[in-house]
């Protein structure tokens, strides 16, 4: 088994750690995004996992950039202000948000602004990283886990740096974790079929108590109405570490898309 070494990193204003290979060269670049009320460290299992089952791979994991008001500690962050009651909504993440209770409507568009200044911050940090190593758009993957893959939604479908100027260089796949579209009538503004043909994973939890499988489905037909190709994959799992269970699937759609 290869080596591995792990490092933190302070760039373009984001902190976090990342895990790579101690004597190979870095071909592919993979950014995963920690869920609410995680950090960089906790998620660093995952991140070596992928590393090791994916050769010449270094993965980056950045810190939510805003901490958790109610934990006041540098461990606990989100990537966007999280509304108290927020546990149950996950299902609203099952249709388009006009579907929701008036309240809920106004909160999650309430929260759009936030999710794009973090979608955009996030997106910098990412092309600075691959013309720092070398790479091309094509060689990196983003991945999600909850809130992270709501944000990471976000910065390939509402963003456009990572969409690319080149119809064979754009994100090499989009991977989420136990999340949904937000807002996904902002969909509705964009020409069928305008998007790149970016893979996405939907990874879900059979026993998510909070993201139900009509999140996926609907996320699903939503991306398959803008042409792009979804592979799905389910695991015995409650939302709390799925990432760890769909680990499997997630190295396997990285080696065949790479």
């Amino acid at each position: 088994m290869n080596a591995h070494k792990t490092f933190y990193w302070n760039r373009s204003g984001l902190t976090g750690m990342g895990v790579q290979p101690a004597n190979e060269a870095i071909k592919k670049m993979v950014v995963l995004l920690h869920g609410y009320m995680g950090d960089a460290e906790s998620n660093m299992a995952f991140a070596s996992k992928i590393c090791t089952a994916c050769p010449h791979t270094v993965v980056l994991v950045p810190d939510g950039p805003e901490l958790v008001p109610t934990e006041n500690d540098s461990k606990h962050r989100q990537w966007y202000p999280l509304p108290e009651t927020a546990d149950s909504d996950g299902c609203l993440y099952s249709c388009m948000p006009y579907y929701a209770p008036a309240a809920k409507q106004k909160q999650m568009h309430e929260n759009t602004p936030s999710i794009q200044k973090t979608a955009a911050l996030l997106n910098r940090f990412i092309l600075k990283e691959i013309q720092r190593r070398g790479l091309k758009l094509s060689d990196c993957f983003l991945s999600g886990i909850s809130q992270g893959g709501i944000t990471a939604f976000d910065m390939v479908l509402f963003c456009q740096e990572l969409l690319g100027n080149k119809s064979d260089d754009f994100l090499g796949g989009l991977i989420i974790i136990g999340a949904g579209i937000h807002e996904a009538d902002r969909l509705n503004s964009l020409p069928f079929g305008s998007l790149p043909k970016i893979p996405v994973l939907l990874a879900r939890g059979k026993y998510d108590e909070i993201f139900p499988k009509t999140v996926d489905c609907f996320s699903a037909a939503q991306l398959r109405l803008h042409k792009i190709p979804v592979e799905m994959t389910e695991a015995d799992s409650v939302h709390f570490g799925l990432e760890h269970h769909v680990c499997d699937a997630v190295c396997r759609f990285i080696l065949r898309h790479s």
